[in-house]
């Protein structure tokens, strides 16, 4: 049997954030993430990696050092990654999600 990760697992220990940054990645589906500025700044510094993440050449072990690249330079510029809570606070991700998240970027063809 598979164990179920808990909702919430993914995040820091922290207080909330009311409203984020211009900087802060938001984690989520639809407009008002994807508008986000600190979100369309995060796309556009994933387009300087997507060409070698996406290379058939690329390891997997290259790959992750790619996603972690990026996530290091969000957090450069002053960028969180952020998840909506229960309490309708924005948290801070862990590394982990955030590199998934990174990832994910990364793969995506949406916004080539």
């Amino acid at each position: 049997t598979l164990a179920r990760k808990k909702k919430g697992g993914n995040r820091k220990e922290g207080a909330g954030i009311e409203k984020p940054g211009k900087n802060d990645i938001l984690r989520g589906r639809g407009g008002y993430t994807n508008h986000h500025p600190g979100n369309i700044k995060f796309r556009n510094t994933a387009r300087a990696l997507r060409a070698d993440y996406r290379n058939v050449d690329t390891t997997r072990q290259e790959k992750f050092a790619i996603s972690v690249e990026l996530v290091n330079r969000v957090n450069a510029y002053g960028g969180k990654f952020l998840e909506k809570g229960k309490d309708n606070l924005w948290h801070e991700m862990d590394e982990k999600a955030a590199r998934r998240k990174a990832s994910q970027v990364l793969r995506e063809e949406k916004w080539d």
